[in-house]
């Protein structure tokens, strides 16, 4: 009986525990019906109130704390983790922000524990969502970053997007508009693969902000272009007229600015107006009191009556007042300090803008801190020296942010994808435009053909001008070398007329005399004698004339190169001056190896006359130690060795000095320039 007791007590006992466990469980499931009603997902803002007026308590941060107590017992799993996200989403509602971050790293820790990285990205996302409304911007892009990067190792395309656009918002407010076009694109582009057509509509809208920022006028209304379009999809697809209604407003908000920004305030004026005639524009004072002050804005640039312009301003920071919007009510003051500059009163200008620099330095707002100390520095003349310091102190700083990348290649990607994805029923001409392609490469195939053929044909033309010249300067030595064997002839003849009529006729008279004259006759004798040496001094003229005509320079090769040298003419009027050593005995080279070295002297002297700018010009041909040393020096503006030595005259140079075994050498020092080509050269009598 006893026994029966206990075990009666035990089994009272368990089912007892059983059903408390059972109550809690149904506890945080109810709890968990609640706080799912504002978005496990939050799409910003979040809001908690759904779930904090079902709060019937005047205390709901014990009532709250309580929840959190519970939750703690809980086992660490996914649905705990989503019940931390939740109630820290009401613990920032009730504006407990030490207890929300106290609850998001509580997450963050059980997410790390379980290595689950979308959980561990979704703490990161509630951080970045915290520091962004309170214009914490340098923090909200840190977080959003870790958040991206994560979505990107889960391969969670839509978040990896809204994270990328996010982070892209931030970049944008702090004024880095280059990295945000990147993360925008790099958004864009896996969104383009996505039906999400808010978030897709969000991204556009975006880029389209950014791209006005960077001035890129053009691409920036490609992307405005493209809003009515996805807000009618938007309605298609029965999104709240409520959201539909803002959107278009904002629509010709920044559809008006972005007019204003390329100076065509008419059409700016006309989307203005426009946003503040709609029906609806009541029911969104936030809204409306930024068309006013834009407008006001666009009425001041474009010089309109400064009373409208006055009214529009007034009108707009009293709707700012109203509904408390600090970061409207300082754009409104911004634009105040503008209106009174405009005004010419400098020291009401200077009084709204001080205040705006003390709201922003109190708030921290980095934005319009640096707007505000920007305006001061160019207005304020009595401290405009510590203002700009301030001013470029606080710009270095933001500076400070961290960025990725800033090539743009990821937009163009994008939009290239969207124009293939917008032309696919061009497909059908697809075969055209290949028959195209082909038909353009295979003109471009005949145009190189042709073109090819052209640089040989010239190549072989001169080729055959190198003949033609070469034939030339052999036939031109032929006919020297037939006038020389003529001349020989003729001298020849010319001696032995000479010899015979004056020489030879005296010696056979002076034979017979000195026959017949008896060896007594000593007069006689000495007469004779002094004929014979007569005649020894005849003969010694008579050779004597026979050298000096046989060797003519007219009939010789070096008189060819010296004729050459001398017949140079330019426009730099150089004096041209030649020198051949005697003993070069140009015999010892046959026809071919003479044309040769002529064009090679050619060549060079046509150097001169094209390049060298030169008052004088220096030729020699030197014969030493078995060698023709043939210098050109002039005093021109000197030469490049490694660059001429490129040119094709230099090339066709050193192609002829093949032929004569000859080599080629440049100086060019103290305001001269020398060539020198150095060529075997064999003597006369070791001719075999």
């Amino acid at each position: 009986m006893r026994r029966f007791k206990i075990e009666s007590l035990y089994f009272f006992y368990f089912c007892l525990k059983g059903l408390f466990m059972c109550v809690r469980l149904l506890f945080l499931v109810i709890f968990l019906s609640f706080v799912s009603c504002f978005k496990l997902e939050p799409i910003k803002p979040r809001n908690a109130n759904y779930f904090l007026n079902y709060l019937h308590t005047d205390n709901k941060e014990i009532y709250l704390d309580s929840i959190s107590n519970l939750i703690k017992l809980e086992p660490n799993d996914s649905l705990t983790r989503e019940l931390y996200f939740n109630l820290a989403s009401c613990y920032e509602e009730l504006g407990l922000y030490r207890k929300f971050k106290t609850n998001l790293e509580q997450t963050q820790r059980l997410a790390s524990l379980k290595k689950d990285t979308k959980h561990m990205a979704k703490t990161y996302w509630f951080l970045g969502d915290h520091n962004e409304a309170r214009q914490i911007l340098d923090s909200a892009y840190y977080y959003y970053l870790k958040a991206e990067k994560l979505y990107a190792l889960e391969k969670d395309s839509i978040l990896w997007a809204k994270m990328l656009s996010y982070k892209a918002g931030v970049l944008y407010n702090t004024g880095i508009y280059t990295e945000a076009e990147t993360s925008t694109a790099r958004a864009l582009q896996i969104l383009s693969k996505q039906k999400q057509t808010r978030l897709y509509y969000e991204v556009n809208l975006q880029m389209a902000l950014v791209l006005k920022e960077l001035k890129e006028y053009d691409a920036a209304l490609q992307y405005y272009a493209k809003i009515p379009e996805l807000l009618d999809l938007l309605e298609q697809q029965g999104y709240s007229k409520d959201l539909l209604q803002r959107s278009q407003l904002s629509y010709y908000n920044n559809l008006g600015s972005y007019y204003q920004s390329i100076l065509d305030y008419s059409k700016a004026q006309g989307y203005f107006e426009k946003g503040l005639q709609n029906r609806d524009i009541d029911s969104f004072p936030k809204l409306k009191a930024m068309l006013l002050n834009n407008y006001a804005y666009n009425q001041m640039l474009a010089k309109k009556d400064p009373k409208t312009i006055d009214s529009l301003l007034t009108l707009s920071l009293e709707i700012r007042h109203e509904i408390n919007h600090k970061q409207g009510i300082t754009a409104s003051l911004m634009r105040s300090a503008q209106f009174s500059l405009l005004k010419q009163d400098t020291l009401q200008a200077i009084y709204i803008m001080t205040g705006v620099y003390k709201n922003a330095l109190e708030d921290q707002n980095g934005y319009e801190l640096i707007k505000s100390l920007k305006f001061l520095a160019e207005n304020d003349i009595k401290n405009k020296q510590a203002y700009t310091e301030l001013y470029f102190t606080k710009q270095d700083s933001l500076q400070t942010i961290d960025r990725q990348t800033r090539n743009k290649f990821a937009r163009i990607a994008y939009e290239t994808s969207e124009i293939s994805k917008q032309n696919d029923h061009l497909n059908q001409r697809n075969s055209h435009l290949i028959s195209i392609i082909l038909l353009v490469a295979l003109l471009s195939f005949i145009l190189f053909v042709v073109f090819s053929l052209q640089m040989k044909n010239k190549k072989l033309l001169y080729k055959q001008k190198d003949q033609q010249a070469i034939q030339q300067i052999q036939t031109l030595l032929l006919q020297q070398q037939r006038i020389a064997n003529k001349t020989k002839i003729k001298e020849r003849k010319k001696i032995a007329k000479n010899l015979h009529d004056s020489i030879i006729n005296r010696v056979f008279t002076l034979r017979i005399n000195l026959e017949q004259l008896p060896s007594q006759a000593k007069e006689e004798k000495e007469k004779l004698i002094e004929q014979l040496k007569q005649i020894e001094t005849q003969t010694r003229a008579l050779s004597h004339d026979m050298h000096k005509t046989l060797f003519c320079p007219e009939q010789d090769f070096g008189q060819i190169l010296e004729d050459i040298v001398k017949a140079q003419k330019n426009s730099f009027q150089t004096a041209f001056n030649c020198s051949i050593d005697k003993l070069i005995y140009w015999d010892l080279y046959t026809l071919y190896q003479k044309a040769q070295l002529y064009l090679i002297l050619q060549e060079l002297l046509q150097n001169v006359n094209k390049h060298a700018r030169a008052t004088t010009c220096l030729v020699l041909f030197i014969l030493k130690d078995n060698y023709i040393h043939l210098k050109v020096h002039d005093n021109g503006i000197g030469i490049d060795p490694k660059k001429v030595k490129k040119g094709l005259g230099f090339k066709n140079i050193t192609h002829r000095l093949k032929a004569l075994n000859g080599t080629l050498t440049i100086s060019s020092e103290h305001n001269t320039t020398t060539i020198s080509v150095k060529i075997p050269y064999l003597p006369k009598e070791k001719q075999s």
